[in-house]
C-alpha cells in the first residue's frame, strides 16, 4: 500500500510517498480501503513543527510517522474480535496521524472514532467531515451549550469548522453572527447565518455586544478582543487560542478551551443530521492522492482564505 511518511519536520518536501505491505490484522483490528481524507490544521502544524508540547502521550506521534485524522472508506477486512463493523460497511472515522494512506488499519477498541454510514451517502465529502464537525460540536454544543434564542458569534465562520458551527447553532435555534470575508460571506448566509461581518472591513467590537456565546475558531488576537462582548453568565469557547481564565472570572463569564473529540452518541447524532440534510459540508477543492498534489494541498491550506474543506481523494 502507498503511505505518506515523515522522517523529519519542515516544509512540504519532508513528506515522502512510500510503499509498504498491508499488515496482518490482529483480532481487534479493522482494515479500511480509504476513499477520502480531510486536510486539517494539525497536518500542517505537525508536518512543519512536530507534535504539540501539550499533546497526550498516547496520541503523540514519533518519527517516522504519517499524517491525517479524518477519513471515509470501505471496510476491507476485520479481525476475529471486531464487533461493530463488517466487511463492505461504509465508514467514517478519526485516526490521529494515520490516514495519509490508501489503506488504514485501526484498533476498534482504541480508535478515536469509527462509525458506519448509510451506503447511499457519498463517501467523498464525508472524508473531510469528522474533524470539522467534532471540533464545531465541542465548541458550540458541548462546551458552548448553545440554546434556542441565544445570540452567538462565530469567528472564522467561512472555514470548514466554522461552516459546521453555524449550522449546529442554527439547528439549536440560535441567532447566528459569523465573521469572514469575500465569497465566504455569501457561503455563511447560505448556511443559515443571520448576520455576517467582513473582518477585513468592519470592527466587530464596535458592532456587537451582549452575546450569549462566542466561538473562536481564529487566533489569539481575535479571542482577546472578544471577552467584553459576552454578557455576564455567557460562554466563550476557543479551539486555537488560550483562554484567559483570570479575565473570564472577573467578567463573570465561562471560558473553555474546546477539544475536538466526539462520543459515539454525539457522532451518531451528527450523522443523522447530515443524512437529513440539516448539515452540509462545503468542499473548497479536491486533490488526488499523489505526492505533488498532497504538497499543493498543504500549500493551498497554508495560504489561507479557506472556504470549506480541502479533500484528498483515492482511487
Amino acid at each position: 500500500m502507498k503511505k505518506i511518511l515523515l522522517n523529519q519536520y519542515g516544509s512540504v518536501d519532508v513528506m515522502q510517498m512510500t510503499e509498504t505491505n498491508i499488515p496482518s490484522l490482529k483480532p481487534q483490528e479493522v482494515l479500511i480501503k480509504t476513499v477520502a481524507i480531510g486536510v486539517n490544521d494539525p497536518d500542517i502544524i505537525i508536518r512543519e513543527y512536530g507534535p504539540f508540547p501539550t499533546m497526550p502521550k498516547e496520541i503523540k506521534p514519533t518519527l517516522p510517522h504519517s499524517l491525517g485524522q479524518d477519513f471515509s472508506g470501505i471496510v476491507e477486512a476485520v479481525g476475529s474480535k471486531v464487533k461493530n463493523v463488517r466487511v463492505g460497511d461504509h465508514v467514517i472515522g478519526m485516526s490521529f496521524m494515520n490516514t495519509y494512506s490508501d489503506y488504514i488499519v485501526l484498533d476498534e477498541e482504541k480508535t478515536l472514532a469509527l462509525a458506519k454510514v448509510p451506503k447511499e451517502l457519498d463517501l467523498l465529502p464525508l472524508g473531510g467531515f469528522l474533524v470539522s464537525i467534532a471540533t464545531a460540536y465541542a465548541a458550540t454544543v458541548r462546551d458552548g451549550q448553545v440554546k434556542a434564542g441565544h445570540r452567538v458569534l462565530i469567528h472564522g465562520g467561512s472555514g470548514g469548522v466554522g461552516n459546521q458551527a453555524i449550522q449546529l447553532a442554527k439547528n439549536a435555534g440560535a441567532y447566528v453572527i459569523a465573521t469572514g470575508s469575500g465569497q465566504g460571506l455569501d457561503d455563511m448566509l447560505a448556511l443559515g447565518a443571520d448576520q455576517v461581518i467582513d473582518y477585513r472591513k468592519e470592527d466587530f467590537t464596535q458592532i456587537l455586544s451582549n452575546l450569549d456565546l462566542v466561538v473562536n475558531l481564529t487566533g489569539q488576537e481575535t479571542l482577546d478582543k472578544s471577552y467584553d462582548l459576552v454578557k455576564p453568565g455567557g460562554i466563550i469557547t476557543s479551539v486555537n487560542g488560550a483562554i484567559n481564565q483570570e479575565l473570564t472570572e472577573k467578567l463573570g463569564i465561562t471560558g473553555i478551551y474546546s477539544m475536538g473529540f466526539i462520543s459515539p452518541a454525539e457522532l451518531e447524532n451528527v450523522i443523522s443530521l447530515y443524512q437529513e440534510g440539516k448539515l452540509r459540508l462545503l468542499i473548497d477543492k479536491t486533490y488526488p492522492f499523489d505526492l505533488d498534489h498532497i504538497k499543493q494541498a498543504h500549500l493551498d491550506f497554508q495560504a489561507g482564505g479557506n472556504k470549506g474543506k480541502k479533500i484528498i481523494t483515492f482511487n
